[in-house]
């Protein structure tokens, strides 16, 4: 046993050390997916609304900031804005330039044991979708960039639902946001033309998908049957439901890790030295009891004078 804690200590050790760095790095990253492999970081097509100068906008309190800050400016140097209607499409506008498409997920220096954990748990419960994670990226997924908008709808108050794809040639995911007393359609990841879909008051996607020829004007970015196939295959989730509530709870207790796994080691570490420490002492205690019998020397017989 004492050979078992005495080799214990060292992988420890090193564990210990290795997190502490991690977390400080999670904490302390203020660049998008900087230790991500560079073949796998999806590249910018030079066609989306990708404006690289938001990649300062790294968190979710930042970037509501940056959504509040136009809407107060436009509400003080334009007539006739109403909140209801505009502060949705200043947040859509806003994911489309922060993010282009491709999926983001978890790297060293954002949510570890997520990525660690992500063979024995799959990519459905590692698929970012923690809104802080996700700005993290400059990239995000269909998903990943709707999330972002429907927490922050939200929060100020919206009520939103997901409309999920199923077309034959993939899938795709988009949101409603409910005001003026009607759904409003809204896709920041495929980035339709708004100046076709505010023609129509910004409709749902039951309009578009009964007016094919609203609907492949809107896309006009992607072929038309691409659009039909995708788009009509529309079915909705309840309202204001959490996207992915397993995902989340799993995703906010390995974040949590990441910020404390470090402390696990170190614990482990001190009670592997101290268990060490004391097999050694005992050993010492039972070494020092054993008294070897001594021999004394004698004059031998034929050796002695008075013989």
């Amino acid at each position: 046993m004492k050979k078992l804690f005495f080799a214990l200590q060292l992988p420890l050790f090193v564990a210990f050390n290795f997190f502490v760095f991690t977390a400080v790095l999670d904490i302390t990253t203020e660049e998008s997916s900087a230790y991500s492999s560079t073949a796998s970081i999806p590249k910018y097509n030079g066609k989306e609304d990708f404006d690289p100068s938001l990649l300062r906008i790294n968190s979710f309190q930042k970037f509501e900031d940056y959504c509040d800050s136009i809407y107060a400016v436009e509400s003080a140097t334009k007539e006739n804005i109403y909140f209801e209607e505009s502060y949705p499409e200043i947040v859509v506008s806003a994911v489309r330039q922060r993010f282009y498409h491709g999926y983001s997920r978890f790297s060293l220096n954002n949510n570890l044991p997520a990525l660690l954990f992500e063979p024995f748990t799959g990519k459905d419960l590692s698929a970012i979708v923690l809104p802080d994670d996700i700005l993290k990226y400059p990239y995000g997924a269909c998903s990943q960039q709707s999330i972002v908008v429907m927490d922050l709808l939200r929060k100020k108050g919206f009520t939103t639902r997901v409309v999920g794809f199923n077309g034959n040639s993939t899938g795709h995911f988009g949101f409603e946001t409910f005001y003026n007393g009607t759904w409003h359609f809204f896709d920041p990841n495929m980035e339709p033309d708004q100046t076709v879909l505010k023609k129509y008051n910004q409709p749902g996607i039951a309009f578009l998908a009964s007016n094919p020829a609203i609907l492949t004007a809107a896309y006009k970015n992607i072929p038309a049957d691409v659009a039909m196939d995708i788009f009509t295959t529309y079915k909705y989730r309840r309202a204001n439901a959490t996207v992915a509530p397993w995902a989340t709870l799993y995703q906010k207790v390995t974040k949590f890790l990441s910020y404390t796994l470090w402390i696990f080691f170190l614990m482990a570490f001190i009670w592997a030295r101290r268990k060490y420490r004391r097999l050694s002492k005992i050993q010492h205690v039972r070494n020092s009891r054993i008294h070897l019998p001594q021999l004394q020397t004698t004059a031998s017989p034929a050796y002695n004078i008075g013989y």
